[in-house]
């Protein structure tokens, strides 16, 4: 946006919205084929957020219709941009009417900027996807939604004021609705390219419907197929906590920011009521490691002592790790019934104890399934935050540790039919791009996929020898029967004697006779 303030001519000022606006290709939309499914992606992940938070099983349907109903009749090897109506609705617990204009219509605002899981990191994606549709079509938002302690409900149209980041209500109107219904449904128009990426939305939704067992999704296709998958189970993964900042991966302006609002009079107080899992003693100690008078006010500290108290926050060895309670992991059972769509013969999942990066909590969980109906060769199934991962798969973390791993090691080849599901839940997944596609070669996330994964082969290596031997034992005894009828046959012949048919064969010391 061009500001008259007190800069020269040639001095311009870009709003957040603009900037994102002018390099959306960074969080993935970068063509329309990529673009429609990051939108649909972005859009269903807000829905599921909003169920979850308001303890609710989720059911979110996504329309996907082409604006001219005639395009379906075209042939389909043609490909290329059309312009697509996208309806996604949710029973979630629904937007506050006020709230609504600056969720939805202005970027970097939302409820995901504190220290707890959640699907979202940015306040970015779903707003993003709405400006591209903007900027791709001229058209404007539609967003209906109801609260269940509200007795109405609200439908707004609206645009978005790229340059300024601000939400233009073009118009508001309150609708009725049930005394329990609740909920949100956005509508907008976008550009897309359907044929191209087809498979890989399809491919989102039954790998969501994994992950998220007990959602009922249905997603309608401008094909005219209904994809539906119910809910396989009745329970919600445990909620997770908003905590306190870690003492480690604290940096100078936000120890700046932490002082300025903090009420305590003392750093021994800051200490115990600013961090997590942080007491009385432990700041003690920590004070006097650091050099710093447990009674003095924090607000007196000058630049170079924040500078040394914050290193002072990251070599200190003595607090303990940051609380798991800010992660809602898949959890074991979650993740095996999920599998099911798959209908494996058996799947291990395992779910690794907490760990830290960067001064962040994070959990792995990791699962191996064999056989049944899946296909012969090695797939990966990549989740991150309960998001699935179908971009950039070769430089993921994961992958590269399922290409080294030594299945030999385990009675086991490349060409068996095994899935290798990861999910990494934490409060900053190490992704390596915007677009939240891939997980990078952290050391430490290494370590747990590498070990979850070798801790699920064990038992699934296990489970095949014994299978295998009993399939062998099996054979041995139909080869010794199919013996024992031959000689059955071949002694009654040379007796002239008949084979009873309640003539016992194939066991030890039975008789033939």
């Amino acid at each position: 946006m061009l500001t008259t303030n007190s800069y020269s001519s040639d001095i311009t000022e870009l709003s957040v919205s603009a900037w994102f606006y002018r390099n959306r290709t960074i969080a993935g939309f970068d063509n329309p084929a990529r673009s429609l499914y990051v939108s649909i992606r972005e859009l269903v992940e807000n829905s599921l957020d909003a169920c979850e938070d308001g303890r609710v099983l989720p059911n979110v349907s996504v329309l996907l219709r082409r604006e001219d109903e005639t395009d379906q009749e075209q042939d389909v090897l043609s490909s290329g941009p059309e312009i697509f109506e996208l309806v996604v609705k949710d029973n979630g617990k629904g937007i506050r009417k006020d709230d609504i204009p600056v969720l939805i219509g202005k970027m970097l605002t939302g409820t995901k900027f504190m220290l707890k899981q959640s699907r979202g990191t940015f306040g970015l994606g779903g707003s993003l996807a709405l400006l591209y549709g903007q900027v791709t079509t001229q058209e404007p938002i539609e967003v209906v939604t109801g609260r269940r302690d509200e007795e109405h409900g609200y439908r707004i149209v609206m645009r978005l004021d790229i340059e300024a980041n601000q939400p233009i209500i073009i118009k508001e109107e309150i609708i009725e609705k049930s005394l329990h219904e609740h909920g949100t449904l956005v509508s907008y128009k976008l550009q897309g390219d359907w044929i191209r990426s087809k498979k890989r939305i399809i491919d989102y939704f039954a790998k969501t419907a994994i992950i998220v067992p007990y959602a009922s999704l249905l997603f309608d296709t401008p094909d005219g197929e209904v994809l539906r998958y119910d809910g396989l189970i009745d329970k919600l993964p445990v909620a997770p906590k908003e905590m306190k900042p870690h003492p480690r991966g604290i940096d100078v302006e936000l120890l700046k920011k932490m002082i300025s609002t903090t009420r305590a009079k003392t750093m021994k107080s800051f200490m115990k009521s600013s961090f997590q899992r942080v007491g009385i003693s432990t700041a003690e100690e920590f004070l006097a490691y650091s050099g710093l008078d447990a009674e003095r006010g924090p607000s007196t500290l000058e630049q170079q002592e924040l500078v040394a108290l914050m290193k002072a926050l990251a070599g200190f060895g003595k607090f303990l790790p940051p609380s798991p309670k800010s992660l809602s992991p898949a959890s074991t059972e979650v993740l095996a019934a999920g599998v099911q769509r798959l209908s494996p013969d058996f799947a291990v999942f395992k779910q690794r104890s907490p760990n830290v990066y960067e001064g962040h909590p994070f959990v792995v969980e990791t699962g191996v399934a064999y056989g049944g109906g899946l296909d012969s060769g090695i797939n990966v199934y990549r989740f991150a935050n309960r998001i699935p991962l179908l971009y950039d798969e070769r430089s993921d973390v994961t992958y590269r540790v399922v290409r080294d791993l030594n299945l030999r090691n385990y009675g086991l080849r490349k060409e068996d039919p095994l899935v290798f599901v990861m999910h990494i839940c934490s409060t900053k997944i190490p992704y390596k791009t915007v677009g939240k596609e891939y997980i990078g070669d952290v050391d430490i996330v290494r370590r747990e996929i590498e070990l979850g994964f070798k801790e699920c082969l064990r038992e699934v290596g296990d489970r095949v020898r014994r299978r295998d031997k009993v399939q062998k034992q099996r054979k041995r005894e139909n080869r010794l029967t199919e013996y024992y009828a031959f000689m059955a046959g071949t002694l009654a012949s040379a007796l002239n004697r008949e084979v009873s048919s309640d003539t016992l064969i194939g066991s030890e010391g039975g008789e033939i006779g």
